[in-house]
């Protein structure tokens, strides 16, 4: 991968505006001006660690969340993400100083509201470029791609390009085999999003991958209570009686085995509680991981239309040809069945 590292020489504020050779649009159409050549990345967004990452620029990433630099699995694929300074608290803030410091050459954020856009004027007044992306469903990682790539340069829009063909791809192979399930036989399935009474409906990230994996997902009209999540009663969800609950926490499934309010429930008493697979992050999130969410999901809920389809190679397959990166068989296991 290409790259300097967290400790290289901060550019002057004065260098890198006077230096913007390019203009390419964010995910909202704005124009981000940026320098010939993409150095240093910040970005408090936790999931675009790993697009960027795939587009071969993780070793660029200079300003981070204390989330990603803290993982493992994120540190053996990118080891210079352990000097990475903490740019801001995930999505929800930015640490101005911080990034005034280490002086990156743009700043990725999620959506066009939160607290980083807020701060663009003034980051763009010292030469940090600020991109905002929609997010919320599986075209908007794709898109999200393409548009990193395009800004970033290089290698990354052949990388983008090929990303988003495996991702055609991938849909095709799952539309083809779903689409001759009927209606009757589809499974009904609860997704525990960080806590077991905390979920998402239409429309969303976890719907479109429920979408693509034949599932029904039983919180798809539940009203939402803040951005695309919603707070779930045990009533309704006992009332809606899920085949399978996945679950991102793998602590959340063993919670909802113990909790007695939860015994009565279909996907409890037949043991079919999911824990969602994690690499460099939650393969359920805003994450260019995603692509394999829904392939487990279908392999999970209809095994008996996918028995050509092995998940280990897959997973093992996908790693290498994004990521340039071999995975060991505890790795696979460790990715496919997370332990708390």
């Amino acid at each position: 991968m290409p790259g300097v590292s967290a400790a290289a020489a901060v550019s002057s504020p004065s260098g890198s505006a006077s230096a913007a050779a390019r203009v390419c649009p964010d995910g909202y159409g704005r124009p981000v001006r940026l320098p010939a050549r993409i150095g240093r990345i910040a970005t408090t967004w936790e999931a675009q660690n790993a697009i960027v990452a795939m587009l071969g620029f993780g070793d660029r990433i200079v300003a981070t969340t204390r989330h990603v630099r803290g993982m493992p699995v994120f540190r053996r694929f990118v080891p210079g993400i352990a000097q990475a300074v903490i740019a801001g608290d995930g999505e929800r803030g930015v640490n101005l100083e911080t990034l005034y410091s280490v002086h990156p050459d743009i700043l990725f954020v999620a959506g066009e509201t939160d607290e980083p856009s807020a701060h663009r004027a003034q980051l763009e007044a010292v030469g940090i470029a600020v991109a905002g992306f929609r997010y919320g469903s599986l075209e908007a990682i794709v898109e999200r791609t393409r548009l990193t790539a395009d800004m970033l340069g290089g290698e990354a829009p052949r990388r983008a390009r090929a990303y988003e063909a495996h991702f055609r791809h991938t849909m095709a192979r799952l539309a083809r085999r779903i689409d001759r399930i009927p209606a009757v036989r589809r499974v009904t399935v609860y997704h525990a999003m960080g806590s077991p009474l905390a979920s998402s409906g239409r429309p969303s990230l976890n719907q479109d991958w429920m979408d693509a994996a034949g599932a029904i997902n039983v919180a798809e009209r539940w009203p939402v209570s803040g951005q695309d999540r919603m707070t779930v009663s045990i009533e309704r969800l006992l009332a809606a009686d899920p085949d399978v609950i996945v679950v991102m926490i793998p602590g959340d499934a063993e919670a909802i085995r113990n909790d007695s309010r939860w015994q009565g429930m279909r996907a409890v008493k037949n043991g079919r509680i999911l824990v969602n697979p994690r690499g460099m992050f939650w393969w359920c999130r805003e994450t260019c991981e995603a692509v394999l969410q829904p392939l487990w999901l279908a392999s999970q809920l209809y095994p008996e239309m996918f028995t050509d389809i092995d998940m280990r190679t897959e997973t093992r397959d996908f790693y290498h040809r994004f990521f340039c990166y071999r995975l060991s068989d505890a790795d696979v296991t460790a990715f496919l069945y997370p332990a708390a």
